[in-house]
């Protein structure tokens, strides 16, 4: 997952501003493979796409300090579902 995360990342130019959001699709649709393998790896009683996503913001939370910057203010973006919600905001450095 790692190195899927890290190769959409390096994608983005320096400077643009990106959300968790945009990093799930791009995992769904390029790295089908390497999302389904985490999303299986994840034990959740419930909502587990919620789960899922959420370890998957916690993955690209530890390109940190080295590619990215966390943004003080969060998005609302659209999820792979199609609705709304409240996104972390990343910045490639």
């Amino acid at each position: 997952m790692q190195n899927s995360i890290q190769n959409i990342i390096n994608k983005i130019e320096s400077g643009y501003i990106f959300d968790s959001h945009f990093v799930i699709a791009q995992l769904v649709k390029f790295y089908s493979d390497a999302y389904l393998d985490f999303a299986s790896s994840i034990n959740a009683s419930s909502d587990k796409t919620l789960v899922v996503h959420g370890n998957i913001g916690q993955e690209i939370a530890k390109h940190e300090g080295g590619l990215i910057q966390r943004l003080p203010n969060n998005s609302w973006s659209e999820n792979i579902h199609g609705n709304a919600s409240e996104c972390t905001c990343w910045q490639k450095k």
